[in-house]
């Protein structure tokens, strides 16, 4: 079948015409690309098509915008890449993305999509049939046709019915009411390595119809170490990836294990520390309203800080001092010009800080960022839970600063 390249009529938004392949991929891996999907091709009907079509075409866009901005050396020193923070914890640590085989391998796979979009479009659907996924609704839902044709269950709905603990009710409320303001407006800003813009402004099927999960809102044993205000103020969303609209198992009989998406989290919140046996990363796309605004952690499993407490064949528990003298200077400050990129090897023990002080309308602002995970395919270690860290001494309360918390580490398979 003869290559099909992704049209610049399906990018009316952006700066680039086509999905040229780059010479660092190997254009045989690329072209006539063939793809085995998690699930059954879906089927629609012929008015049901065009909303799934144009949820399709926006969801190019941002997978083709992503993988520009991971390998765009322009201004990082790198080659083929984009540099990242990968740890704060001693002193601010870089390197070049793309040094990663994981982020390679993710790269690749965006390009066999966009440039094999009829083939990859069968592993795509708008998973109008999956109850666990919800719309923003308000504002964000009614601009968007796709998102009103899909109909999917509210944040409103959500909070009031599925949520029980009072206060994330309350939370959940004013995050829902706020969302839209939160996603869009002037300051939603990408950083300099993206070829064009991915926002909500320029994409607003794919961020209002996507379908977005609360998901630390409901009650867990996990949830009793988080905080009230992230469980109530924070969500994410899957584009690409095993939960996701594009769903593939393989391409040309390889494993796929990305995870591409987006991530809302309400100013003035503290998401505490966690970690995960998959490496992830976070692109910020919002300016900050002050200095020091939006802030990262990250420590790795090796570094001298973190104490083994105890450990068997699974898992390894250790401690950190979150007080330590100087604790303040191992947080790297985000946004889309500083840092806008930060890389979590797996194991990694880390903290998002996001003041709200300096905001004139606080509970209109979130931080956003473009989101991915890497390795999901890697079902050995336990890709899909995020593990949150408690407080040593108050096991399963939420781990917070100035104190030593505990973190239980998976012990990870290669």
């Amino acid at each position: 079948m003869k290559k099909v390249t992704l049209v610049a009529a399906l990018l009316v938004t952006s700066t680039v015409n086509s999905a040229e392949i780059p010479d660092f991929l190997d254009a045989n891996d690329i072209e006539n690309a063939e793809f085995k999907c998690l699930t059954e091709p879906a089927t629609y009907s012929e008015q049901d098509q065009k909303y799934v079509d144009m949820l399709w075409d926006e969801t190019l866009q941002y997978l083709q915008g992503y993988a520009i901005a991971l390998t765009n050396d322009a201004e990082s020193g790198c080659i083929n890449s984009d540099k990242t923070v990968y740890e704060t914890a001693g002193g601010v640590k870089k390197m070049c993305i793309m040094d990663r085989r994981d982020m390679k391998l993710m790269v690749k796979n965006i390009y066999q999509v966009v440039n094999n979009p009829e083939q990859a479009k069968q592993c795509f659907s708008a998973r109008e049939d999956v109850d666990w996924i919800y719309s923003p609704g308000g504002k964000l839902e009614k601009k968007s046709p796709v998102a009103k044709w899909l109909s999917r269950e509210t944040f409103k709905s959500f909070f009031k019915n599925k949520v029980t603990d009072k206060k994330v009710k309350k939370y959940g409320k004013k995050f829902t009411k706020n969302f839209y303001d939160m996603i869009t407006g002037p300051d939603m800003k990408m950083p300099a390595s993206f070829p064009y813009d991915i926002s909500a402004n320029a994409l607003p099927n794919l961020w209002a119809a996507v379908g977005w999960f609360p998901m630390y809102a409901q009650d867990s044993e996990r949830n009793k170490r988080n905080f009230y205000n992230i469980r109530g103020g924070y969500a994410y969303a899957e584009v690409f990836g095993h939960w996701g609209l594009l769903r593939i198992d393989e391409i040309n009989g390889e494993k796929v294990g990305a995870e591409v998406g987006m991530v809302a989290q309400s100013v003035d919140t503290f998401y505490p520390y966690h970690n995960h046996a998959i490496s992830e990363i976070y692109y910020t796309m919002r300016d900050p309203a002050c200095v020091n605004q939006f802030k990262n952690f990250a420590i790795r499993e090796d570094n001298e800080l973190v104490k083994t407490v105890r450990e068997d064949a699974h898992q390894r528990v250790v401690e950190f001092y979150t007080g330590e003298a100087g604790e303040y200077n191992m947080w790297s400050s985000t946004s889309p010009s500083e840092d806008p990129l930060i890389y979590f090897h797996q194991n990694t023990i880390h903290a998002f800080d996001i003041d709200g002080q300096c905001e004139a309308k606080p509970h209109k602002k979130a931080m956003v960022t473009v989101w991915a995970r890497s390795n999901a395919h890697d079902k050995r270690n336990d890709y899909g839970t995020t593990l949150l860290c408690e407080s040593q001494n108050q096991p399963n309360t939420p781990a917070k600063l100035g104190e030593v918390i505990e973190c239980d580490l998976t012990k990870t398979k290669w």
